[in-house]
């Protein structure tokens, strides 16, 4: 099964930087990034204030097992020009292999 999600992140997946706190380069995998959307289905999620909405979008993020989100720190994934910060991060396994990793992302503020 590892074999195929491989091949499936390969041919399908976005070229993202996985970068650990401390370290100026991170290291370029293939992940599916995708929006969570709110059940509203508004592609932008806010947080109100005192200065205005402020946007918060959360994303969910679908990796190969080779690039492990364990031990980040505050650590980021890099795509399309932002930066994500992990809010969490869980392997999953099939059987006794790991399959990939699933983490939920929210957009970093542009000056972190």
């Amino acid at each position: 099964m590892t074999g195929a999600w491989s091949r499936i992140l390969e041919k399908y997946g976005q070229r993202v930087t996985v970068c650990k706190e401390g370290q100026e380069e991170g290291v370029l995998c293939r992940a599916f990034l995708q929006p969570a959307l709110e059940r509203r289905g508004e592609g932008y999620q806010t947080l109100p204030t005192p200065l205005g909405l402020v946007r918060r979008d959360q994303w969910i993020y679908l990796g190969g097992p080779e690039v492990s989100l364990d031990g980040l720190g505050d650590g980021y994934v890099a795509w399309g020009g932002h930066r994500f910060s992990i809010r969490a991060a869980q392997p999953i396994y099939l059987g006794e292999e790991l399959a990939y990793w699933w983490a939920l992302l929210s957009v970093r503020d542009p000056e972190e």
